[in-house]
């Protein structure tokens, strides 16, 4: 068993301490961090970041009194951080302020779109139809999201064409701000098969009627911007990229036009999909 504290410098010259990974005991932890403050201060360390699993949070009141604040809290931990130069502004980041939405705008080749109605999302008492979509998870691309969130909430398979376009919107939860953005997808399959915990009803409606039915000025705007793709070809497309430090590729999205003006188009073997479906 480890009796000392375990640490490491990050690149901003920041001290990154996990007592969840370590075995020493909390008190000793706690007193081999008070002795390490004054050390790293002085030796111009800036941030110190502490994280916890929730079976030590027992200290946290010590912590605080050590002139730690919270960071940010997950399931299973938290993280505490303490700025050390009193001269210098504190330049520890906030946590991650946004969420990450995606939709599937699934359109056919009788140029219907696949829209649904959520159990427990309703307006003035009524349901309202929209996109399927849903959160981003950690490490997941936007088109991967999409067919992912699409194919559970629907039980349609997808591929994806392009973005069509994303909102911004502040004050979403919790004070975060939140990115909606809105793929073009091509069916693979046509047979709905909602999700019985969280879809009401799946319909695949006829563009015109989708427009009509919705009362959101955004997804109307969202099949403008479709109707303007199949019109120009133009619309933002996915590139990888070389990231900074050449360790990986990450996705560039910017906007251009097809080499070859994709339509979606109806899958092998398929000439007509189940309509509607409701749970």
């Amino acid at each position: 068993m480890s009796t000392s504290l375990e640490f490491y410098t990050d690149r901003f010259n920041g001290v990154q301490v996990n007592l969840g990974t370590q075995s020493l005991s909390l008190d000793s932890a706690v007193e081999q961090l008070k002795a390490s403050i004054d050390a790293w201060t002085k030796e111009g360390k800036r941030g110190l970041w502490v994280s916890l699993r929730t079976d030590q949070s027992t200290i946290i009141p010590q912590l605080i009194n050590m002139g730690f604040d919270y960071h940010h809290a997950q399931p299973g931990s938290v993280c505490l951080t303490k700025w050390l130069q009193p001269d210098i502004p504190n330049h520890i980041p906030g946590y991650a302020n946004h969420y990450l939405g995606v939709a599937g705008f699934v359109v056919n080749a009788n140029n219907q779109v696949l829209a649904i109605q959520e159990k427990y999302h309703v307006s003035n008492n009524v349901t309202l139809w929209k996109l399927p979509g849903g959160l981003a998870e950690a490490g997941e691309e936007l088109e991967e999201t999409a067919q992912r969130e699409v194919f559970e909430e629907t039980g349609v398979q997808c591929e994806f064409i392009c973005l069509l376009a994303f909102r911004h919107m502040h004050n979403y939860r919790h004070g975060c701000s939140d990115f909606y953005h809105v793929c073009l997808m091509r069916p693979l399959s046509l047979e709905i098969k909602p999700c019985p915990h969280e879809i009401a009803a799946c319909q695949w409606l006829d563009l015109d009627e989708y427009e009509k039915l919705t009362t959101s000025e955004i997804n109307k705007y969202f099949v403008q911007k479709y109707r303007e793709y199949l019109a120009t070809g133009i619309a933002i497309q996915a590139r990888p990229v070389l990231s900074y430090d050449r360790k990986s590729m990450n996705s560039i999205y910017s906007a251009g036009k097809f080499a070859q003006h994709m339509q979606p188009e109806e899958p092998p073997g398929m000439t007509q999909s189940p309509k509607i479906s409701q749970v």
